[in-house]
């Protein structure tokens, strides 16, 4: 059977649509990995232990742990759509009060346009440094956004939920495959 020289084409095109979706992918998912390496380090983990996917929409959930294989840090990264769909990370440290946001970002927030970026910006700044008891009081932290946009409210509720997990798996400590970080 022949086929016609416009379904070739047709199918060279697919196929070189989701190669190059998959690079972009792939390159997006190296450069987050990235900024989970940078986290971790700066946290000071010795090891860490990786679920990916790990359920409720977050994407990964990363713990790193400190020489007496406690827990000194977990990075939750999640897809969601503020004004426009991003990847949306959040690392948790233990704090003398509780829980601690050390970091709420949003890699490609550059990418978004005029206003959408100033208030994403604001509303990342305003979620880091964020301190809670536990993990119900970490889920707390969309309530405190009255009279915000959707996509604003949609910034706050993804963080909620990452810190929300983030203090259970800090709290639980799982028993996930654990590696040394890399020098």
């Amino acid at each position: 059977m022949k086929r016609s020289a416009a379904w070739c084409l047709a199918a060279a095109f697919v196929l070189g649509m989701t190669l190059g979706v998959s690079g972009k992918s792939d390159e997006k998912d190296m450069d987050i990995e990235k900024d989970i390496v940078r986290l971790l380090v700066k946290s000071g983990a010795v090891s860490y232990a990786q679920k990916k996917p790990y359920g409720a929409g977050i994407v990964s959930m990363t713990i790193g742990y400190d020489e007496d294989s406690k827990p000194v840090i977990a990075v939750a990264v999640r897809e969601t759509k503020t004004y426009k769909r991003a990847m949306v990370i959040v690392a948790v440290t233990r704090d003398k009060d509780g829980y601690k946001i050390t970091a709420a970002e949003i890699p490609d927030v550059g990418t978004f346009h005029g206003k959408s970026q100033s208030l994403a910006r604001d509303a990342l700044k305003d979620i880091t440094g964020k301190v809670f008891k536990n993990k119900k009081e970490a889920l707390g932290l969309a309530d405190a956004v009255t009279g915000a946009t959707k996509y604003y409210r949609a910034i706050y509720v993804s963080y909620a939920l990452m810190a929300s997990r983030a203090i259970e798996e800090m709290s639980a400590s799982p028993d996930w495959p654990r590696r040394p970080m890399q020098p």
